[in-house]
Parts: structure tokens; sequence; C-alpha cells
């Protein structure tokens, strides 16, 4: 009972058929897996474009994405087709995962929760970090597989819905951390079986972040998300901008004294988390009120930066080798370098004639 064959193949079996779904959602919840997110949108993931970029590619040297760059493909595969189910409807391939990896304090996160406000979609959180301690039973409904059978039975049922798993490239470590608090592993059989489950016409999406993705089995990972997005540092026109906004929306008077240049130039190597920090620690209550007396400098503000750790080349190479090594990656180098590639899908495309 329970089974039945359509185009798919064997129809999913319903674990919680004798539950409503009001009643699944209010245990999820409790369990702080259903969450409601702050009010964001794709304008606060502030940044340009980098106009270097073209200049790499006609060298066949290929680019860190900028933000703006990030911004744009975020949009394209998360939002429009969760927004619209004609868009959704005539995705030339059906998008259903993307991985944000990238330097921490980038914004993945942030990212996943704007696509979720953007749209009024429903946000379910199952990092191993928010889910350890729940749902430990080894089977059944009080177990992982009871925890992603309902956290996916509701995302398809209203939709639009975001699944989130941050230090998503841990669930498939190659080999398990001795000093694992979080079990972080115990996703590897089930995560890939219930995506299989998401079919087109599904406005689920599930974003995955993580910041040190490089001992994880890709091909474990790759089963699971379909695009993998670079996430960079921000480059200096973007840093002159998060500067100014973080800035002002803190309470800052920036006089013309004010070197924001300089700011942004000496900056290189931090992200946006650190100089939001930054401005959060210097700009106090009392700091803002004595503006009037004693202007704002950039000294004050360099100081508790050097204090953090910074971005260094060499981590963004790391990501950068790691990303050749992944299928899209492979065929992304093939493409930039004229030699072809595959239908998107990791297929080889056949030879015509």
């Amino acid at each position: 009972k329970g089974k039945g064959k359509g185009k798919g193949g064997k129809k999913e079996k319903d674990l919680t058929a004798d539950r409503s779904p009001e009643s699944l959602f209010e245990e999820l919840i409790k369990a702080g897996i259903a969450l409601k997110v702050s009010p964001m949108s794709m304008k606060q993931f502030t940044g340009q474009y980098s106009y270097l970029g073209s200049q790499e590619l006609a060298q066949k040297k290929d680019p860190a994405p900028s933000v703006a760059d990030v911004r744009r493909v975020v949009s394209e595969y998360c939002i429009l087709p969760l927004g619209s189910q004609a868009v959704h409807e005539t995705q030339a391939v059906h998008v259903k995962s993307v991985l944000l990896a990238g330097p921490s304090g980038t914004g993945k996160r942030v990212l996943s929760a704007v696509v979720a406000h953007e749209l009024g979609a429903n946000y379910f959180d199952i990092s191993p970090r928010n889910t350890a301690g729940k749902y430990t039973a080894k089977k059944g409904l009080d177990g992982v597989e009871g925890m992603l059978h309902k956290v996916f039975k509701l995302a398809r049922l209203w939709q639009p819905s975001v699944v989130y798993i941050g230090d998503a490239a841990s669930i498939f470590l190659k080999k398990k951390p001795k000093d694992d608090k979080f079990d972080c592993t115990r996703m590897k059989k089930e995560l890939p079986k219930v995506m299989k489950g998401l079919k087109p016409g599904d406005r689920v999406i599930v974003i995955g972040s993580d910041n040190n993705p490089f001992d994880t089995d890709l091909k474990g990972l790759t089963s699971v998300f379909q695009k993998i997005l670079y996430v960079p540092k921000p480059d200096y026109g973007s840093r002159f901008m998060l500067w100014r906004k973080i800035l002002v929306n803190n309470g800052a008077q920036l006089t013309p004294e004010f070197d924001l240049s300089s700011l942004a130039k000496i900056s290189e190597g931090y992200t946006a988390g650190d100089m939001e920090s930054v401005v959060m620690e210097v700009l106090t209550e009392r700091r803002v009120q004595t503006q009037n007396t004693k202007a704002l400098e950039v000294k004050e503000l360099v100081v508790p930066l050097s204090k953090r750790p910074l971005v260094f080349p060499e981590r963004e190479l790391e990501f950068t080798a790691w990303l050749a090594k992944t299928p899209l990656g492979k065929r992304h180098l093939k493409i930039l370098h004229g030699e072809g590639g595959d239908d998107g899908d990791g297929k080889k495309e056949k030879k015509k004639g």
C-alpha cells in the first residue's frame, strides 16, 4: 500500500498521511527548522560589476564573479523560477539546488534569506548545526528520514519554498571529524533521495552554503547540488559602495575630509561581514552623538579592522582550484579555452555527422 507507478517510477510513500500539514508545520516551528526571515531585498546585497572581468576573459583567464554577477545568477536560478510558474515551466534545465561557496562573511546565508523574503516563501533551515540534537532516532519519523520527509512534504505542498543548508559540504565529508559536534554527515544517504523527489513544477529551491568545502566528496555533493556558485570577497568598487552604505545606515556623518576611497583601498581582503562588524563596533550610540564635535575619521575604523583575519589570495586560489574540479567547473574551463563542453547536465555532447 502507498506505492504505485507513475511517470517517475515508484510513487513516494507518505509517512505522515495521518497528520495535517498545519500540525507538521507547527512541529517544525517548535524545532526551529521552519523560520521567519527578516525583511531584506536583493538591493541590500551591495556591489557592482567588475569591469576588469572582460579583459581577463579576452586573455582566456577565468575572472572571479563580482557581487553584481552573484546577484544576477541567484535571481536567474532562484528568484525568477520560484516567483513565476510560467518562468519555472520554461526553464531549459530544472534547477532544484544551488551551492554558494566562498569565504566566511561574504553574505551566503543572507542571500538565501533574501530569496525567501523576495518571494514571500517558506524558509526551512536543515543545516547540521541547526538540526543537531533534533530528530535523533535511528529510523522513522523521529529520525533524519522523518525530518527530511516533513520538510520537503511541506515545501512542495506550500510553494514557493526555500530549504537552506549551511555548511552543506560537511554532509559529504570524506572523513568524519573526531570532534564533530553536529553529526554533520547523518543526512548523507537520505538527502539525495529526497532531492530526487523534487520534480519539474515544484517551486522549491535548496540553497546550500559553505566556506570550507575542500575535503568533501565531490560526487556526493554534486548529487545534491546542480549549480555551484562562488561568492567572492568584494572588489574595490563594491567595497567603496559597502563602506558608504554601512556607515550611513549606522548613523555616520561623512564629511568631505573622510577619505572613503582610501578606506576602500586599504580594506582589500576583508568581507562585507567584517566591514559591518567594524562599523557597529566603532559607531556606538555615544560616538554617533559626538560627531558634531569630533568628526568620524578613517583611522577609527582601520584599527579594529586590522585585528580581523584577512582573506588572503592563497585562499581565493584554493577556491578556484576546487571549483575547477567540479563538473560545471570543468565544463566552464573547456568553453573558456574553446574546447566545447557538455549540455549543462554533465553529459557530453554527441558528435554530429
